[in-house]
């Protein structure tokens, strides 16, 4: 799959993705390993994950590819939008957006399916109706 990733922002403007570990570890941008940031002088521009403009310049709607190579294992990642300032990503480029993944090895698992293909269920109830058994003591 691709397009995994995707922020809506003021239109053309350079945006990049950076994926995370749970644990805070960063992957480089091919994905084949993660670091702590930083490390064996690494910096932003080697860990982005280019995202494109769907329509250059007038759409505002931005999209990227959360593991390309194939290299990330199934898990759940942290994902940070940055927007970025100069000709290259950069460590002092602000952030504008968070979120998390979970990803199955080669696409993204979608929230209905995260359990092995199994639905999830999800019971709505109104707080203003009380359970059947509930009593009431009017004092």
């Amino acid at each position: 799959m691709s397009n995994e990733l995707w922020h809506n922002h003021a239109v053309s403007k350079t945006l990049y993705a950076v994926r995370f570990q749970q644990d805070g570890d960063v992957f480089i941008t091919s994905g084949a390993s993660d670091e702590t940031w930083g490390a064996t002088a690494h910096d932003a521009d080697d860990y982005d994950v280019t995202m494109t403009e769907t329509t250059v310049g007038s759409s505002g709607h931005y999209i990227g590819d959360f593991d390309a190579s194939g290299n990330i294992s199934a898990g759940t990642y942290r994902i940070t939008i940055y927007l970025q300032d100069g000709a290259s990503p950069a460590d002092t480029d602000v952030a504008i957006a968070q979120a998390e993944i979970y990803w199955g090895g080669s696409a993204e698992i979608e929230l209905g399916t995260l359990n092995n293909g199994q639905k999830i269920k999800t019971e709505f109830y109104d707080e203003r109706e009380e359970p059947e058994d509930a009593q009431v003591i009017i004092g």
